[in-house]
Parts: C-alpha cells; sequence; structure tokens
C-alpha cells in the first residue's frame, strides 16, 4: 500500500496515464485488428499495451486480470495494482458511461468470474505471436500519441 498521499498522487498520474493513453486508441488507425472497434472487444490486447505504458511510465507493474459472466455471456479484461482496478473499456457494456475507472471498488467487476490467476500485463505477452509487429507498432505510435504534446 503506499502512504494516503503518496496514494492519491500515484491514483492522479495512473488517471492521467490511462486517459492519455485511452484518447490514442480512440483515435484509431492502429494496426491490431481487435483495437478496430475499440472500446468493443478490445479489452485484452488494450490492458497488455496499458500495462507496459504504465510501466514505462513509472507508475509500476499492473496484473491482468480477466473474467466471464454467464447470463448474458461476456468476457472481459482489466488491470489491479495493490487493491487499484483500472479499466478503460468498461464502457463497451450498456451500463457503464465512464471511459476510464480507477477505482478500489470491485463491486462491477466482481460479477466476472475470474479466469486464471493474471499475469503483470506488457508487450511481452505478444512475443510469439504472429501479430508481434503490429503490436509493437501499435504501442509505439499509442506512446507517441499519448506523449506528445498538446495542438497550439
Amino acid at each position: 500500500m503506499y502512504p494516503r498521499g503518496l496514494n492519491d498522487d500515484h491514483e492522479t498520474a495512473v488517471r492521467a496515464a490511462a486517459s492519455a493513453f485511452r484518447a490514442g486508441l480512440e483515435r484509431g488507425g492502429l494496426r491490431m485488428v481487435s483495437l478496430a472497434e475499440f472500446p468493443k472487444g478490445s479489452c485484452g490486447d488494450a490492458c497488455e499495451l496499458l500495462g507496459q505504458f504504465l510501466a514505462d511510465s513509472g507508475l509500476g507493474d499492473w496484473q491482468y486480470r480477466s473474467g466471464k459472466r454467464d447470463e448474458p455471456f461476456h468476457t472481459h479484461a482489466w488491470l489491479e495494482q495493490d487493491g487499484l482496478i483500472l479499466d478503460i473499456t468498461a464502457d463497451q457494456f450498456p451500463d457503464i458511461d465512464e471511459p476510464v475507472i480507477l477505482t478500489r471498488d470491485s463491486g462491477w467487476h466482481a460479477q466476472f468470474q475470474l479466469m486464471g490467476g493474471g499475469h503483470v500485463a506488457n508487450l511481452g505477452r505478444f512475443d510469439g505471436h504472429d501479430h508481434v509487429g503490429d503490436a509493437q507498432w501499435t504501442y509505439a505510435e499509442l506512446v507517441r500519441r499519448a506523449t506528445e504534446p498538446p495542438a497550439a
């Protein structure tokens, strides 16, 4: 756990980084097919890319979590760190309007039965896949978009 003041600063920095990263995803035009209809159907790959971005931004490692629910059937993925939940694709579901969820309340995510134990979300998860080049290009482009100075 972070001390209270550091925690607030950390959460502020995480929200800012995640919001900038999501804004880059929303612009489209990326090589990864899974991101073509962002946020719909994009949660898994978006989490891996965002996890790498957060680590590269000095915001620590984030655990990839995924789950499923049966009625209606859906799968979903999000990130967690020390009890903090970060989700930039939950608004693909009709009951969520927030583009970036950063919370310690697991109520909404608890509807998904966890699948597996999770892992550290990062770009390395694409190694050995036939779309590793697209993932690397997409990550570099998203970093550029998320860190470019605002237009004057």
